[in-house]
This record gives structure tokens, C-alpha cells and sequence, in this order.
């Protein structure tokens, strides 16, 4: 008789060192939800188990009173992923916590790749403390942005310890890299990982949009940020005396707004809006697309409003 057994769904955590994904490991290993799920951690020294919760221990494996199993991943992810296909019928759900430093995308290419397993989410973390300084240095910006952009949730951790206007950058930044990619709360963040998002989960990202963006943003982090974006890309140019009265027009709520943007002189400029503040500089190099995100206060700001305005912007000539 063939095994019809539906694929293992596969969620995978990622996000650069200290980012908070063991507490947040914790959290769900520790959880009464109800679901029986596998973590795979690189170290089970970093993860705070109450010994309480632990049934039995086997090795690599830690079995808790809740249904949960931990499994340190080792010398090998691709061996202990085999091995917990041997017993997956104890299982609804693995989880893989990647080191600070990987690339998310290329693990979540493993669920697609094996048929018995199935690619459920790829949330990554971003600290708010650090991540406007990482994405500075030049050795550590590329690592940053390669997880955006594998990501197919983004949570914003330690968001209190900052203020709001810091987290607006970030949020800017964000949807610079990755303007389809929903930021969540943590509540959503976990639902996102327990439970199957083909199913009772959330809905799947947004397609991309041809033109712009709606709003997204939501809950950053740990703790409630409201924000929204509207984001455009295209080739065609915009006068410099457009572009200013876009930016400048207090009716749209625009609380940053950051791009490169092509003019109808045949130049490019870089724009950056904080506040009131509106500066426009030369591009360098060549640019053949213009790309804009605007973010504001959740309520505030609208799309629609600001997509009008920008299509105003495109078809007037000065």
C-alpha cells in the first residue's frame, strides 16, 4: 500500500546573532499550543529549557511533557533531517533555527527540494538595536540584506529599547530590500510558525504589484509599532519640481520616505525625507529604474492618496 502521508511542514528562524531567536525558541518549545513540533538548534547550550518540561533525553534529542522535541542539528543539517523523517509520525510541525550568519533562503531551499517536506514560512528577525549600524558596515550589510530578502515574514525584536523615528528607518529600510515581505508581531509570528499557513495560518505574502504597493507594516517586533509603506517602482521620469511638491505635501502624512528616483532632465537624484526635512542629492552611476518607499503612521497615511499624488507627480511636465 502507498504511504499518502501529506508533506512535514518546515518553518525555518533566521536572523543575524542576538537577534532573539532561542527566546523566541524558548517560547515555542516551552508553549501549551498543542502542536507536537521538532526544533532544530545548532546548540542545545543556548537553549534555557525549565527542566520541568523535559520527559526524557537521548543524545542529540530532548523530549518534552508537552509534545515538543529538540534536536541538536550537529555535524550534518541534511543527516539530522533524515533522521527525523524516520520519526515523523510524532511530529506536525520542524522548525530550524539557522546560525546568525546564514542564509535563510538556502535553507528553506532543503523543504523544497525533499518531498516530504513542505516549506511553511521563513521568519526572520531583525534587531532593532543593531541593524541600522550592520547595514553600515560593509562587512556585515550583505549578510543582513541576503536575510531579507529570504524572508517570507519579518519580526523587529527589542523594538522598545528605540524610538519610534528609529524604527521608521528600519522600516524603510526593510521595504527597500524586500517591499512584498509582511512585518509581524510576535503573535503572528508564532501562529506563522505552528501552524500550517496553506491552512489556518496567516495568508501568504502579497504578489508584487506592478506600479506600487499597498500599505503593509503592522506590528514591529515585540511590542506594537504602527506603521504603514506605499512603495513604486518604474522607468519613467519625473520633473525635479514634481518630485519636491510630492514631498513636500503635509496632506500625505509622509513621515520618511527614502529612494533613487530618474528625472525627466535625464538625470537621477537620491532623496531622503525625515519629517519636514527634505533633501535631494546626485545619484552616482547609471540608474535605469526609480524606486521610492514613503512610510508613516498607521491611519494616517494612505495609498491611495499617496499613489494619486504620485501619479500627478508622473504626469506633469515641471
Amino acid at each position: 500500500m502507498t504511504d499518502t502521508k501529506p508533506p512535514l511542514p518546515v518553518s525555518v528562524i533566521s536572523g543575524y546573532l542576538g537577534a532573539g531567536k532561542t527566546s523566541l525558541v524558548n517560547r515555542l518549545l516551552s508553549g501549551d499550543h498543542g502542536q507536537r513540533i521538532m526544533v532544530l538548534v545548532n546548540d542545545f547550550g543556548e537553549i534555557a529549557l525549565d527542566e520541568s518540561l523535559i520527559e526524557s533525553r537521548d543524545g542529540d534529542l530532548i523530549a518534552l511533557a508537552n509534545g515538543c522535541m529538540c534536536c541538536q542539528i550537529g555535524g550534518d543539517l541534511y543527516d539530522a533531517i533524515d533522521q527525523i523523517l524516520k520519526r515523523r509520525q510524532n511530529l506536525d510541525h520542524l522548525l530550524i533555527e539557522t546560525s546568525g550568519v546564514a542564509d535563510p533562503a538556502k535553507i528553506g531551499q532543503i523543504a523544497i527540494a525533499e518531498p516530504e517536506l513542505r516549506l511553511n514560512a521563513i521568519l526572520v528577525l531583525i534587531d532593532a538595536l543593531h541593524f541600522s549600524d550592520g547595514m553600515a558596515d560593509p562587512l556585515l550589510a550583505d549578510t543582513l540584506e541576503r536575510q531579507v530578502r529570504g524572508a517570507t515574514l519579518l519580526l523587529v525584536t527589542k523594538s522598545p529599547m528605540q524610538e519610534v523615528e528609529t524604527i521608521a528607518d528600519i522600516a524603510v529600510a526593510l521595504a527597500m530590500i524586500a517591499p512584498n515581505t509582511p512585518i509581524v508581531g510576535e503573535a503572528d509570528a508564532i501562529s506563522a510558525l505552528l501552524y500550517d499557513r496553506q491552512g489556518q495560518g496567516l495568508p501568504a505574502p502579497p504578489e508584487p504589484q506592478p506600479g506600487g504597493q499597498g500599505d503593509r507594516a503592522g506590528r514591529l517586533g515585540f511590542h506594537p509599532v504602527p506603521f504603514a509603506s506605499w512603495s513604486w517602482q518604474g522607468d519613467v521620469p519625473v520633473s525635479r519640481a514634481a518630485l519636491l511638491r510630492f514631498l513636500n505635501r503635509s496632506d500625505l502624512s509622509i513621515f520618511r520616505a527614502k529612494g533613487k528616483v530618474l528625472l525627466s532632465d535625464g538625470s537621477a537624484v537620491v532623496l531622503h525625507k525625515v519629517g519636514a526635512q527634505v533633501e535631494i542629492t546626485s545619484a552616482p552611476g547609471d540608474l535605469a529604474t526609480s524606486r521610492i518607499v514613503c512610510i508613516g503612521q498607521r491611519g494616517q497615511i494612505s495609498s491611495p492618496a499617496i499613489e494619486a499624488a504620485w501619479q500627478h507627480c508622473i504626469d506633469v511636465e515641471v
